[in-house]
Formats: structure tokens, C-alpha cells, sequence
């Protein structure tokens, strides 16, 4: 019989905490470890290499006049794999979900896969990032980065948009990527689900139409088109709210239709979270830049559709129908507002899209994805 070894899961920093990376790597090691994907989630500090960016970040102002880009050099990745050396010499599978953790050559006992929502390429450049460095440092950290995914077991990604670029930036080989969306940040045996049939009020003049915003960075998920929408349903006079979760207030514009929520802790307050986004008719999601988009993972599986646009990887959060709406890129505030319009009459029409919705629910979470992971993994 084949022995199997133990598969370790690392990311860029501790996957072992709900509140690194939105809480994808805790969530994806809890539901892995249940369906024995997955033996141990990795704890990486990179909070002790301070010293070492501040030496590394003056190194690089003198050789090329940028300071930046630490995270994505060989001497971080280095450094970080080091605090877990330990394991060096031990016959291990490694799920990384980082791409340039570890770096390869990597010890030879270890048998690596990476589960990535994006490539480096598409982050520099799609989140405009490629200006803090030089073009020849860039040049290295993409050579280093194809190396890794040449010489890994398996390539999953969580979007077409990543797999696209790994062929298209990367030259990788199809057969060695595979697609696997990842699942809603939210526990949903701890979700009751009769208490998502309650859904929100007809719009009229005492109830506006609520739609929802999920993000820290207000500018870069979409936050001013938000307020363009608001506009135009101000302009008919159709009372409209954009009810704000994520952002410090200080980020947000002043304006009528915004109502600021605040922060909510999923974990540690996962009824409120819930109360708030069922509520809301719609969960949004025009962002500029997004690799995969969690935010409308979350909104799903508790049944509330979405409206959004076909941006970097956010197609593949979405089901084939009964979701919402997906607009082209970067779409015309009043075409949004017709088509929100043209959903709530009647609107009988929108409580049967939510109704459909809710019985869809397991294809967002987190099971459904580990299950497809063990199909890919396992091959």
C-alpha cells in the first residue's frame, strides 16, 4: 500500500488564526482536518523579521531607489521557512497558499501544491503595485515564482482569472492547473437556517431599496460607483442605502444614502454578522481590483443575492443562476439601477430569487471545496 504522507497547510503568516487573510487558511485547515485533507495548520511570524525589512528595504533603496517588496523576495520566504525547519527532513505534503512559500529549492522530502487566488504578476499589476519596485526586481520575483509552480505537484486556483494568467504569464502547463473555488468564510452548521426566511421589506417611500458593502478598502472595492448608484436613485426620487461593514468611517465620503455599520467580527460575532446581511436586498461588489471576492461567498450562503461586475476572479464566486446579477466590467450606473428596478417588480419576482438561493447554499461552503480539493489532491 502507497504511504501517505501528512499534508501541512502554510500561508504567509499564521494559518492557524480566523484573522489572518479574512480567515481563509482557519477555515480552510478546520474543514480540511475533518475530512482528513489536512493533518496540521502552519504558524509563521513574520512580525520577527522587522529588522530584517528595515535592512532588506535599505538594500534595495541604494541598488534601485525603491524600498519595497520585501514579501515578495527570496531572503522573506527564506527567512520565514526557517522558523520551521524542524520539518526539513521529514517526508511531507505541503498545501501553500502562498506562491512564493516555499521557495524553491525547497527541502526534497517535501512534495509542495499551491492553492492560489492569484498570481504575483496579476497582483502587481491589477491592484497597482508594479510602480513600487523596479522592473528588473519584478523581473526576479516572477522567474522565482514560475520556478515554484514548475517544479510543484498540482496548481489549484480559486479563479478562471488565475488560471488564466498562469498559462497566459507563466507558460504553465493546463494540465497541471486545476480550479477549485473557495468556500464562505461562515460555519454553517453553526447557521440557523429557518431564520434566513425572513427576508427584507418591499422598497417603497418609507423602505428603501438596502444594498451592502463587505471590504476594508472603500476605494478599491467599489466604493465610489456605489455612490454614483446612490445618486441616481436620489435623482427618481427611490429612497436607496448603502449600509457599510468593513471600512474605519474615516475612509468614507459624507453622504446621505451611506449608513456606517462599522466592523464585524465573524468569528466572534457570527449573529451579528448574519443579522446584518440578511437585511440588506442585495450584497455588492464593484470593485477595481479582486482576485476572487469572499464578500460574495458569505452573502450566498445565508441567501442574499448579489449584484457585481465581471472583474479579475469574481465570476467564479458566483453559481450559474439565481444569484443576482453580474454586469459587464465597470457597468453604467443607470444600467444597475434598471435592472434593480426592473427585479422588484413585481416583487414577488425577488422573493422567489431569494427562495432559490437559500436551497443552494452548500455550494459556497467550505465542504463543497475540500471536497473537490481531496478529488484533486488525491488524484
Amino acid at each position: 500500500m502507497k504511504k501517505i504522507n501528512k499534508r501541512y497547510l502554510i500561508c504567509n503568516g499564521d494559518a492557524n488564526s480566523h484573522s489572518t487573510h479574512g480567515g481563509l487558511p482557519y477555515n480552510l485547515f478546520k474543514n480540511a482536518k475533518h475530512y482528513g485533507l489536512i493533518d496540521k495548520a502552519i504558524s509563521l511570524d513574520y512580525h520577527k523579521l522587522r529588522y530584517w525589512r528595515s535592512l532588506w528595504n535599505l538594500s534595495q533603496l541604494l541598488k534601485h531607489g525603491k524600498p519595497n517588496g520585501f514579501q515578495w523576495s527570496e531572503f522573506y520566504s527564506n527567512k520565514l521557512i526557517k522558523q520551521i525547519k524542524y520539518l526539513k527532513d521529514q517526508e511531507l505534503s505541503i498545501l501553500s497558499i502562498y506562491p512564493l512559500l516555499p521557495s524553491y529549492p525547497w527541502p526534497e522530502k517535501w512534495h509542495v501544491d499551491f492553492y492560489i487566488d492569484a498570481t504575483i504578476s496579476q497582483i502587481l499589476h491589477e491592484y497597482k503595485l508594479s510602480n513600487l519596485i523596479s522592473n528588473s526586481y519584478e523581473r526576479e520575483i516572477i522567474n522565482r515564482e514560475k520556478l515554484n509552480y514548475l517544479r510543484a505537484n498540482k496548481i489549484i486556483c480559486r479563479s478562471n482569472w488565475a488560471i488564466e494568467s498562469l498559462i497566459k504569464d507563466y507558460q504553465i502547463e493546463k494540465s497541471k492547473i486545476h480550479l477549485v473555488p473557495g468556500g464562505a468564510n461562515l460555519d454553517i452548521k453553526e447557521i440557523d437556517r429557518s431564520k434566513l426566511l425572513t427576508f427584507p421589506p418591499k422598497p417603497s417611500i418609507n423602505n428603501p431599496i438596502v444594498v451592502g458593502f463587505i471590504g476594508l478598502d472603500w476605494e478599491r472595492k467599489g466604493g465610489d460607483f456605489l455612490i454614483k448608484l446612490a445618486d441616481t436613485f436620489s435623482e427618481n426620487n427611490i429612497p436607496f442605502e448603502i449600509r457599510v461593514v468593513g471600512p474605519k468611517k474615516d475612509t468614507l465620503p459624507n453622504h446621505q444614502c451611506l449608513k456606517y455599520v462599522g466592523f464585524i467580527d465573524k468569528f466572534l460575532n457570527l449573529d451579528l454578522f448574519i443579522k446584518e446581511l440578511k437585511s440588506w436586498h442585495f450584497g455588492t461588489l464593484f470593485s477595481k481590483a479582486e482576485a476572487f471576492g469572499i464578500s460574495n461567498r458569505e452573502c450566498l450562503i445565508l441567501g442574499v443575492p448579489i449584484i457585481c461586475h465581471d472583474i479579475g476572479g469574481i465570476s467564479s464566486t458566483l453559481p450559474k443562476s439565481n444569484f443576482g446579477k453580474m454586469f459587464d466590467a465597470n457597468p453604467s450606473p443607470l444600467i444597475v439601477y434598471s435592472w434593480l428596478m426592473d427585479i422588484f417588480s413585481p416583487y414577488e419576482k425577488y422573493i422567489i430569487l431569494r427562495k432559490k438561493l437559500l436551497k443552494q447554499y452548500k455550494s459556497f461552503a467550505w465542504d463543497r471545496t475540500i471536497k473537490n480539493l481531496k478529488k484533486v489532491l488525491q488524484k
